[in-house]
Formats: structure tokens, C-alpha cells, sequence
């Protein structure tokens, strides 16, 4: 077990999970979403039915849902025979790994609670978390270590990221509401949020207005103070001007399935290249590469990534 296949597994388990959310999205656009009545079984009947359309599109949602369950048992494995103690590995893959598991328990209460909205909005967020962690992962092990500072620590362009991934994930927060109180609920007749859609899509609108914003700020300070980062921010800025081209555009449609799935994988998108974005602003901390090249020598791992004996 090396570092670098840590990364590899890593990479596979954030993948997986990516296109396991544009596959939940699937179910509800599709109205799969009571496809199966029951959990862990299908229905009262069979533990599996693919009886009929929807019924098949959750059987696969959660044979997807399984299969991803591998990678991410071997990312812990893989963790915690990697490295020595210390190394950063086992805590993002424990943390995808229990968040994962959180996530299965959230998607069967949600089929027994009849997907109650707030249960499907958890179900999506846990997965934002779960995403965090495998990005973590994924560049802890690479073979420059993550260098964790404290808030008073960091510098100007660290307090900016971190505003930006906060104000990013406030803006999936509210998406999520609107989501909720929206047409799309994976199967008629099923419970939604009471809000006027209206009121929480302005209310969206306005939170994604401040994040973009915030990257605004950040872009001008990384002109003078970390050049750097501005390859990981204007991919942000890209990801996020198309989301909200997108969601402009479904809510002056009616909101069209189509559009309302491009809406979710780019959330999904966008929530990664925040993520992304934060971790390299970790690079521009004062002393950061000083410190990674010691903390890479104390552990006696050499460039390969494997380490020395």
C-alpha cells in the first residue's frame, strides 16, 4: 500500500460519488423516487424489481449507491497501511467513509419518509460533505501534504477562500430549498416546502450574487499576492458564471427537467472546484512549502510517494 495508490483510490471513491449525485438527480427528475416504497428491500415483496421504468432507475441509484461502498472501504484500508502514523491519510478517508454510510441511512429514511424534502436535501448535502472529504484525500496523497493552519494564521488570500467556500456552500444550502419547494420531487403527490418558490429562488439568487462577489475579492488580491491560485479561481469563476446562466435560465422556463439536472451537476462541479480552490490557497500560506518539504522528510517518504523502511 503507497501513497499513491491512496491517491488513486481516493480519486475513483470522489468520482464515484460525483456521478452517484447526478444519479440521485436522475431518479427525482425521472419521478423514481417511490420506484421502491421500501428500504433496504425494493418493496413488500422482492428485495429487488425491475418490474417496471422506475422501479429499474432506483434499482441501479442503489446499485451504484453499493458499488461505490468498495472504493471507499479500501480508501480507509489503504489509509491506515500507507503511511505512518501522522501522515494525514486515515482521517479524510474515515470521514468519506462514515459520511457515506450517514449518507445510506439519510436515503432510506428518505423512501420511508415518502422523500420529505428536508430528508432529500440532507441526502444531497451529506454528499457535498462526502465529496470534501475525498478531495481531501486526494490531495493528501499527493506528495505535497496539506499544511492545516488556524484562522489567525492565515493570510488575507486564506480568510477569502475560506469566506468563499463558506458563502458556496450556503448558496447549495438555499439551492437545495428551492429544490424543495420546487415541482421536481422524485414521485407525485409527495410532501414539498411551503415557501413560495419565488421568494426562495431570490433569496438563492442573492446568496450566489454575494459568493460571486467574494471570488471577486479574492481574484484582486491574487493579482498582487498569489499569482498562483488564479488558474484554480478562474475555473471557479467559469464554473459558477455557467451555474448561474443555467439557473437563470431554468427558472424563467419553468424549470424543465433537462435544465434542472445541468443545474445539479453543476453544483456538483462548482462545490468541487471550491473545494479545490481552498486546498491551493493552502499553498500561497507564508511558509507553506518549507513546511511540507520538512514534514515529507520527517516521515521518511520519498518523491515516489512510497515510504522508505
Amino acid at each position: 500500500m503507497t501513497r499513491s495508490r491512496y491517491r488513486q483510490l481516493a480519486i475513483v471513491t470522489t468520482v464515484g460519488i460525483c456521478v452517484l449525485v447526478v444519479a440521485g438527480g436522475v431518479v427525482r427528475l425521472t419521478g423514481s423516487g417511490l420506484g421502491c416504497d421500501d428500504w433496504p428491500n425494493c418493496n413488500d415483496e422482492r428485495f429487488i424489481d425491475v418490474s417496471s421504468g422506475h422501479t429499474a432507475i432506483e434499482q441501479l441509484n442503489r446499485l451504484l449507491s453499493g458499488l461505490i461502498g468498495v472504493p471507499t472501504v479500501l480508501l480507509v484500508v489503504c489509509g491506515f497501511r500507507a503511511a505512518p502514523r501522522g501522515a494525514g491519510l486515515r482521517w479524510p478517508a474515515v470521514g468519506v467513509l462514515v459520511s457515506v454510510l450517514a449518507n445510506g441511512v439519510v436515503g432510506g429514511l428518505a423512501v420511508r419518509g415518502d422523500l420529505h424534502p428536508a430528508l432529500v436535501q440532507s441526502h444531497f448535502l451529506l454528499a457535498m460533505v462526502s465529496i470534501a472529504f475525498g478531495l481531501i484525500a486526494v490531495r493528501a496523497g499527493s506528495e505535497r501534504p496539506i499544511v492545516w493552519r488556524s484562522v489567525g494564521e492565515a493570510g488575507v488570500v486564506q480568510r477569502l477562500s475560506l469566506a468563499l467556500a463558506a458563502l458556496t456552500g450556503a448558496a447549495l444550502v438555499t439551492g437545495t430549498i428551492v429544490t424543495g419547494a420546487g415541482p421536481h420531487a422524485g414521485e407525485e403527490d409527495v410532501r414539498r416546502y411551503g415557501f413560495d418558490i419565488g421568494t426562495v429562488a431570490r433569496v438563492h439568487s442573492v446568496t450566489v450574487l454575494v459568493t460571486i462577489a467574494c471570488a471577486i475579492a479574492l481574484a484582486w488580491v491574487c493579482v498582487s499576492k498569489a499569482p498562483t491560485l488564479r488558474p484554480a479561481l478562474s475555473t471557479w469563476l467559469f464554473v459558477a458564471i455557467v451555474q448561474g446562466g443555467v439557473g437563470y435560465a431554468q427558472y424563467l422556463t419553468g424549470v424543465p427537467e433537462l435544465l434542472v439536472g445541468v443545474h445539479l451537476a453543476g453544483a456538483t462541479a462548482l462545490w468541487v472546484a471550491t473545494v479545490r480552490l481552498a486546498l491551493s490557497a493552502l499553498d500561497c500560506a507564508p511558509g507553506a512549502a518549507e513546511y511540507s518539504a520538512d514534514r515529507v522528510r520527517s516521515q521518511g517518504i520519498n518523491r515516489s510517494g512510497v515510504t522508505r523502511v
